[in-house]
């Protein structure tokens, strides 16, 4: 990015789906896992706090 020290104008190498699609499958699994755990381990928060009840 220009004017940002430490940046370069370099771009990203190229990643090809069918190089890595077996990679981003777990990883993809491995993270719905990691926020299902921290959805279990979260205090319940019921979705009607924040509303008014008139």
């Amino acid at each position: 990015m220009a004017g940002m020290p430490g940046m370069s104008a370099k771009r990203w190498p190229a990643l090809p789906y069918d190089a890595w699609k077996d990679t981003y499958a777990t990883l993809h699994m491995w993270m719905q896992i990691v926020g299902k755990v921290a959805l279990a381990q979260a205090p319940p928060l019921n979705h009607s706090w924040g509303h008014p009840h008139v």
